[in-house]
């Protein structure tokens, strides 16, 4: 048994970079064995596969090289773009079914936006303890809520003063596993509000506890730091940019949109670009 698998790449900035994502357009022949071998074999932070869905109009399921995960906003992004781009669906509105409910995804030109869950805000957590458990200096972080914050993905939201101080990290695999579990978290985004192309934050992500130490560009935290950034720093505002992916030395541009109501976040969507990297016939599913 074999598949065509694509690799694209979400989020580029200005035609690089950006976050590869393996695709598998017909992935209802596969086993869960299967999807996460070949997720294993690929060896990208996640990999989405499309099924044929009886509640919306396609069902993605995604893997990273170690387990299954309920949503992934760049694998997303990049499988919708390739869609469009082999004419596979039209510039509208679609439905997908994921783990984390029916979620749609608007088609463009050239861009692909897909909707994410309401904001969910967590207690803010001790700065002192928080970075004595990391092993970091707190005079670095700014002077902002260290807060778990989820649109689908619970992950630490953490504010930085500088884009050095906010590169120079380099937290421990296994020490952000402890602090993430001991939060219910999934991953730790370190952020300052200094940025190298004018934008509105810059981000770093951290997600060893699903196999990936740092990924270059997520849509759900994306997603998710716009909420923060409503709630604390800029109020009014409801169109984002954001950079990820320069400490990897791979630059990337996460575009979000809040839809508010009565001074709350009704809606939210992350949108971004792709590009394309290769296709490969007959790849196979089966063990390194």
């Amino acid at each position: 048994m074999s598949v065509t698998l694509y690799r694209v790449s979400a989020f580029p900035f200005q035609g690089t970079g950006g976050n590869e994502a393996g695709v598998v357009i017909d992935a209802e022949h596969l086993s869960d064995s299967d999807m996460l071998t070949i997720a294993k074999r690929v060896n990208y932070s996640e990999t989405a596969f499309l099924l044929p869905s009886k509640e919306a109009d396609f069902k993605l399921r995604y893997f990273t090289p170690t387990t299954e995960v309920n949503l992934c906003g760049h694998a997303t992004i990049a499988a919708f773009n390739l869609l469009r781009n082999m004419e596979r669906v039209e510039k509208k509105p679609y439905t997908i079914e994921t783990k984390e409910g029916i979620l749609t995804v608007i088609i463009e030109d050239e861009r692909v936006n897909l909707q994410l869950k309401k904001p969910i805000f967590g207690k803010p957590i001790d700065k002192n303890r928080f970075t004595s458990a990391l092993n970091l200096d707190p005079s670095i972080v700014a002077d902002l809520p260290i807060q778990t914050v989820s649109t689908g993905i619970t992950e630490i939201y953490v504010p930085v003063k500088t884009l050095k101080q906010l590169h120079d990290l380099a937290p421990d695999e296994e020490t952000i596993k402890t602090v993430c579990q001991s939060h219910d978290a999934l991953g730790m985004y370190f952020f300052t509000l200094d940025t190298k192309h004018n934008q509105d934050a810059h981000g770093r992500n951290f997600l060893p506890l699903v196999g990936i130490y740092e990924e270059s560009a997520t849509g759900t935290a994306g997603g998710a730091l716009a909420c923060y950034l409503h709630k604390y720093v800029t109020k009014d505002q409801t169109e984002y940019r954001f950079e990820q992916g320069y400490a990897m030395f791979k630059p990337s541009q996460i575009e979000v949109t809040l839809f508010v109501k009565n001074h709350e976040i009704d809606d939210l969507y992350v949108g971004g670009k792709m590009r394309f990297i290769d296709k490969i016939v007959g790849f196979m599913p089966k063990e390194l």
